[in-house]
């Protein structure tokens, strides 16, 4: 996920330089990698990005198969910039066994260069394809071959709401995006502004924004033309993304519809966008985001820490009520080695028995036979049957663009064009001129 990376500290620069310097001293892939085939050494190096909490959970969830498989794992984390540590040791031949993408796009790219192998040939894609929400397997599929398998789950088609507030105005759970519609002018004609929405994040400023266009071009266009967008198969000027964009105005952005206005939106931080609607009484009643603003930072800790009495969730609905498409994003697991320690470890953390950290974090697993047991609380078993009763799941379309758009043109026209600095036609229009060649 974008906000992710943003979230994390500033020392690239040393990650990198030590990353280098690793890669000139070693011919090798750490731990057997760079498509050695065999036993293996019971020894299996895992490369991921992520930090905090979910690291913790992430290695907790796999001591119990360390001691029963015989097999040590290396725990490299590369949390200050993923892409470029993983794409140094690619470069200096230094493979890890497994990666842990959170782009697609990144692996995929990686992958046309001969080094990442084919899981269709380690993992048995029929099994995996009875228990994964349908499309998961999509993202990082290319030609035929897939080059990563899902092992977390990141929900980003939610919509959240203060509970007991939302409950005492008889507020219903829409189905339909008119039924949204609906919603939305039943809470400003009751006096209060529907939505809460903020898409500032430094550097990153106008990520949240992209997600809106991205549920609706998937629920408007449907699978097939979300992904020909996000591969630039049809320009940004297309109908449906126009489409897309004028939902979310109409929703979020209309005059009297977003606490703080319009313009408000742009300097309104993204983490802490959805704390007035806890206020007495709600400042808004409506906040969409992923899964993780449940995690310690997001939601005022009173609000977090008695979740299932203070906040609701709803999913983003559709077009029709049997239409109920999820936009997410998670980490992929990507093998550099294919020899059966490398293979029993991804067995493992990309099965339904594979717990990355349901207490320590907000890991959801992409399962759909996953034990529902196994979350901390009612509001997470919720959001995840929400995710498994999905019709069609597609990754975040900015993380599988090129980094020059999904990191850089669509950011900035979107801050541009909510802000009024252009409008609509325009900024689509510069999106689509950005795209390489």
């Amino acid at each position: 996920m974008r906000w992710r990376r943003f979230a994390q500290g500033s020392a690239v620069a040393a990650v990198v330089a030590l990353v280098a310097s690793a890669c000139l001293s070693e011919e090798g892939g750490g731990g057997g990698g760079g498509g050695q085939t065999g036993g293996g050494d019971k020894q299996v190096e895992v490369l991921f990005g992520f930090g905090g909490d979910q690291s913790k959970g992430f290695q907790a969830g796999l001591k119990d198969f360390q001691q029963s498989s015989g097999i040590t794992i290396k725990f490299s984390e590369a949390s200050q910039s993923f892409d470029t540590v993983v794409r140094t040791r690619v470069a200096g031949n230094n493979f890890p066994d497994i990666a842990l993408f959170p782009q697609p796009g990144v692996l995929l790219d990686i992958a046309k260069g001969g080094k990442v192998q084919d899981l269709s040939t380690l993992l048995s894609m029929d099994q995996l394809k009875s228990t994964l929400v349908p499309g998961e397997l999509d993202a990082a599929t290319s030609e035929g071959k897939v080059y990563g398998v899902p092992m977390s789950m990141n929900v980003k088609s939610l919509v959240w709401y203060p509970k007991k507030a939302f409950e005492a105005k008889g507020y219903k759970a829409p189905q339909t995006i008119a039924e949204l519609e609906a919603l939305t002018q039943q809470i400003k004609a009751d006096g209060t502004p529907p939505w809460c929405v903020g898409i500032e994040s430094a550097a990153a400023t106008g990520w949240p924004a992209t997600d809106w266009i991205e549920e609706f071009v998937l629920r408007y266009g449907g699978p097939e033309t979300y992904d020909k967008w996000t591969k630039h198969e049809i320009p940004f000027t297309d109908p449906v993304v126009k489409q897309a964009a004028t939902e979310f105005e109409k929703l979020a952005l209309a005059d009297g519809n977003v606490f703080g206005g319009r313009k408000g939106v742009v300097s309104n931080a993204f983490a802490t966008a959805a704390n007035p609607m806890f206020q007495n009484p709600p400042k808004c009643f409506l906040h969409r985001q992923g899964n993780f603003i449940s995690q310690k930072g997001f939601f005022p800790d009173a609000v977090r820490t008695n979740m299932d009495e203070e906040v609701g969730v709803f999913q983003l609905p559709g077009t029709t009520p049997d239409s109920r498409p999820v936009l997410g994003g998670g980490d992929l697991a990507g093998a550099f080695s294919k020899d059966d320690d490398t293979k029993k470890v991804l067995e493992f953390i990309t099965s339904d028995k594979f717990n990355g950290g349901t207490k320590e974090g907000s890991y959801i697993s992409p399962h759909k036979t996953f034990d529902l047991s196994q979350y901390p609380d009612n509001t997470t078993k919720e959001i995840a049957k929400l995710a498994y009763e999905s019709t069609i799941f597609r990754f975040d379309g900015s993380d599988l663009m090129p980094g020059a758009v999904g990191a850089g043109s669509f950011w900035r026209g979107m801050t541009a064009w909510i802000s009024g600095q252009k409008d609509l036609d325009q900024v689509l229009k510069d999106i689509d001129e950005s795209w390489p060649s």
